[in-house]
């Protein structure tokens, strides 16, 4: 019996399955489990730019070739791990341009075209110029000055703030920021800390052209050849990182397969994308995206509909024709697998196959290291057997030229050199030998002027008055007035006290050899003096000469009646204030004779007789008044005003009569039982009396009444730069913050936490606006004992604290007392500057001076602190180390009087 066909049917679909389809990169069950894909793309960031344009700027925006993206801002964000399970069910292909996933039992392509539905932008081909037709522009005239002015570099944070703050008024600028921000942070994104490209600035001067632009072909291909370039084993890591618009896949398989929508969650994950800085941001609230559990869930059961090409949009048409690439490769397997699509072919998950499994993947792994190993080993054990004499031979003969040479023109050199030599040796000396006569003739004409002024000659003397001269008083002469070798002693005295301190180190007055002494001139004048003082020379010396008095003895006669004798008035006080009323006393009472006859001194220097300012140097020492010369003598106001500005002092603004006068009254008027108001604050008596006694630790309110007196003297001198950047704060301010504390703590959310009104009043001006200062001062009361003075700087983000007394607590228990102002000031200056997009907030760092004066008496610290505070601010942290007891007394009577002269009765 012959069998045979009843009816002739055409292939079934199982036939046509027997045309090859692209195989899988990995095989089923065996793809790997990673954790994410890292896209460079910060979550809700379409939203966040959109967010700080006005309504028509953002109208404006939808009605151009980027208007979809300000729709795709309204839909689910990327999700990371979604993307990762996506590529891991991967079809190895041949196509440059295009890449094909396995979901659900269906193949799903992605490409150009699909990347223009989802996205709307521009994929055509790229212009027949330079793709953003740069050169010429750049070349007549940059267009980033009209944008950013002389910034070199610009972030995309810095222009969504300038945007936000309405930095930027002009519309069509604003546009342009915001069009930058998402060509930059959303399409072709590359890194987390996106810059705007100079080249794209420089193409969005015309809006116009910038929107024609294909830059959706250039999103794409960044995207595809992100993605391309990781084979199985690069695919097999946890993360993965891409570049470009990664969002583009998950909207292509939203689009293919609807139900994916079904179920979303809250982008609060960290694991959802690599940009977590924006996470928790209370201006942006959670956007929701894909689930991933959702997702394998649809993937294993294969039975929703699944569009392995997407349909286009009707409201943007594409052109197929221009969605296409000139060096794309064909590949017959991925033509066979359209073919079935077209056909409507059901597809069964058994179909695909291939791939590699996890042991395959680890195998790959395993033979790359030891290729890596055995290429080095190859590389340093190859032993060659080498002639070195040959080498060495070879290469003499290439040498030994040159180096002939080289000898020669060393040779040459070392002549010019010895030339060179002997001339400037003969030269120098020349010069010297000049400028050395020059200075003898310059300095002679001086000298002797100075030795001999106001001496005439012998003759003259003898023909003048004959008898006038009836005998010489020399200097060391035992008879001389006990007053006068007083006076002496005590100048002598002041002078060893200020010699370091006025002079200068190089100076002659604080030489003992006495460089500058020329004994030519003294043995001159000691000539001429012989025959008009025959009397012994070599009389018995004062005790106190004695002493002083290795040098040669000069005496002089001067003639009273015919020239002006240098006495005792005429000599120098050095300025040092000191009262002079007995001396000049007792020079009225002496005899003319006497006064008559004055010693020069025992040398004569140079340096201390010559009249040209230029000749002295002055000295680079500070001129700071020593201590000791303030408790041995008694000084004029001019000494204490400049001991009072090496000692920076803060409220001291009397001279010491007048500070008594004023203290005195004070301590009357404190007997009686008085309210006064100072800059807002009510005191009594007693407060005042506590300042100035300082008895006890000082409560907060005695604190904030000499902060109300700093800000009166402070803040209300001029700056150097037009405005203080510091300001302080009373002690309410650490107490309120300390409050708040534990209610922070609590917060899962930072940046979210809102703080109150009344803490963010103190940095507040009466006027209600706010104060735009770098550094705060602020007084902390420790423990109820001990006060210090806090510095927190702004901009570099440190807490100083100046404390007077390192022995009460340690920096382990410093440190918790500060816990409150470490991890609270930085986002309060967040929240109240406005900040909206930037860094990871970090808690502040704190530095304790050990260089600052120390006190041990607890009842001081309170004085200490503001004083700490004030020095500081105006004069540094070197200035701190100058307070002591005496100036913490005068410090705080002048306190108390200028509080009660800021009184108001009440």
């Amino acid at each position: 019996m012959v069998s045979a066909r009843l009816v002739d049917c055409s292939d079934t679909p199982e036939e046509e399955t027997r045309k090859p389809i692209p195989k899988m990169m990995f095989a089923a069950g065996e793809e790997p489990v990673g954790v994410r894909v890292l896209s460079y793309q910060s979550p809700g960031a379409i939203k966040r730019i959109l967010k700080t344009l006005e309504a028509d700027e953002v109208e404006f925006i939808r009605r151009s070739s980027f208007g979809k993206i300000v729709e795709i801002g309204d839909k689910p964000v990327f999700s990371g791990r979604f993307a990762r399970y996506l590529l891991s069910r991967q079809m190895k292909t041949k196509k440059k341009h295009e890449l094909w996933f396995r979901f659900a039992g269906k193949p799903v392509r992605f490409s150009l075209r699909e990347f223009a539905i989802v996205t709307g932008l521009p994929c055509g081909k790229y212009p027949r110029k330079s793709k953003l037709k740069l050169k010429e522009s750049i070349c007549e005239k940059p267009y980033w000055p009209s944008l950013f002015g002389r910034r070199e570099v610009v972030s995309v944070a810095s222009v969504i703030k300038m945007l936000w703050r309405r930095t930027v008024k002009d519309r069509e600028i604003r546009i342009k920021f915001a069009c930058l921000a998402i060509l930059e942070s959303v399409l072709l994104p590359t890194s987390l800390k996106m810059k705007i490209c100079r080249d794209h600035a420089e193409a969005i001067e015309n809006l116009e052209e910038f929107f024609s632009y294909p830059w959706g072909r250039l999103a794409f291909d960044m995207l595809v050849r992100s993605i391309r370039e990781r084979d199985e084993v690069a695919l097999s890591q946890n993360n993965i990182a891409v570049k470009g618009f990664a969002l583009a896949l998950q909207l292509v398989m939203v689009e293919a397969v609807s139900s994916l929508t079904e179920v979303v969650q809250d982008s609060c994950s960290a694991l959802e994308s690599d940009s977590d800085d924006d996470v928790g941001d209370p201006l942006w609230p959670k956007k929701p995206t894909l689930n991933p559990a959702h997702a394998r869930n649809v993937d294993k059961k294969c039975v929703d509909i699944v569009r392995s090409i997407i349909l286009e949009d009707p409201e943007r048409p594409i052109d197929e024709s221009s969605v296409t690439w000139s060096d794309e490769e064909e590949d017959e397997t991925v033509s066979n697998m359209v073919d079935l699509i077209n056909a409507d072919f059901c597809f069964r998950h058994s179909m695909f196959v291939g791939g590699i499994t996890k042991r395959d993947v680890d195998r790959i792994r395993e033979s790359l290291k030891p290729s890596v190993k055995t290429k080095k080993s190859k590389q340093s054990s190859s032993p060659v057997d080498v002639d070195t004499g040959c080498i060495a031979s070879v290469v003499m003969e290439q040498v030994s030229p040159q180096l002939c040479v080289m000898e020669t023109n060393i040779k040459e050199a070392m002549k010019k050199i010895d030339f060179i030599e002997s001339s400037v040796t003969a030269i120098v000396e020349s010069m010297l030998k000049k400028f050395k006569d020059d200075l003898v003739d310059t300095v002679t004409p001086m000298v002797i002027s100075a030795v001999g002024k106001g001496q005439p000659s012998a003759d003259n003397i003898t023909a003048v008055n004959p008898c006038a001269i009836p005998h010489c008083v020399s200097v060391n002469d035992p008879l001389r007035n006990p007053v006068l070798e007083a006076n002496d002693k005590c100048l002598r005295n002041v002078m060893e006290h200020i010699s370091d301190y006025s002079t200068p180190p190089t100076s002659p007055r604080n030489s003992k050899q006495a460089e500058n002494t020329i004994p030519s001139v003294v043995g001159d004048a000691q000539k001429a003096a012989k025959p008009l003082c025959p009397g012994n020379h070599s009389g018995a010396q004062s005790a106190h000469s004695q002493n002083h008095s290795p040098h040669v003895d000069i005496t002089q006669i001067l003639v009273v009646d015919k020239m002006v004798a240098p006495c005792i008035n005429d000599m120098p006080s050095f300025s040092l204030g000191l009262t002079q009323e007995e001396n000049m006393q007792l020079e009225d009472e002496r005899l003319p004779q006497e006064r008559a006859t004055v010693s020069l001194g025992d040398d004569i220097v140079v340096g201390d007789n010559m009249d040209d300012p230029q000749s002295s140097r002055k000295s680079k020492r500070q001129k700071t008044v020593p201590a000791a010369l303030l408790h041995d003598y008694q000084c004029g106001p001019h000494i204490l005003s400049r001991m009072r500005l090496s000692q920076k002092v803060v409220f001291v603004s009397y001279e010491q009569s007048e500070l008594q006068r004023k203290y005195a009254n004070l301590i009357k008027q404190l007997n009686q039982n008085i309210v006064i108001d100072v800059a807002g604050l009510s005191i009594s008596s007693t407060d005042i009396q506590l300042l100035v006694q300082r008895s006890r630790h000082f409560p907060p309110k005695v604190v904030d009444i000499l902060i109300r007196l700093v800000r009166l003297v402070v803040l209300q001198q001029p700056a150097t730069e037009g405005v203080h950047n510091y300001y302080f704060l009373d002690s309410k301010f650490a107490s309120s913050l300390s409050r708040h504390y534990c209610k922070f703590t609590k917060s899962k959310n930072k940046e979210a936490y809102k703080f109150p009104k009344s803490l963010l009043g103190f940095f507040h001006d009466t006027n209600g606006s706010s104060l735009h200062r770098r550094r705060f001062y602020f007084p902390l009361n420790i423990s109820q004992k001990h006060w210090v003075g806090i510095c927190f700087d702004t901009v570099y983000g440190q807490l100083t604290v100046l404390d007077c007394n390192f022995s009460l607590f340690n920096e382990e228990a410093m440190e918790k007392r500060l816990s409150p102002f470490l991890h609270m000031l930085p986002y309060m200056f967040r929240q109240l500057c406005g900040e909206i997009y930037g860094e990871e907030v970090l808690p502040y760092t704190f530095d304790r001076p050990k260089s600052v004066s120390q006190q041990g008496d607890l009842p001081e610290s309170g004085l200490m602190a503001v004083m700490f505070m004030v020095i500081h601010a105006v004069h540094g942290i070197d200035a701190c180390k100058s307070i002591t007891s005496d100036s913490l007394n005068e410090e705080a009577k002048c306190a108390a009087i200028m509080a009660f002269e800021f009184k108001e009765i009440l």
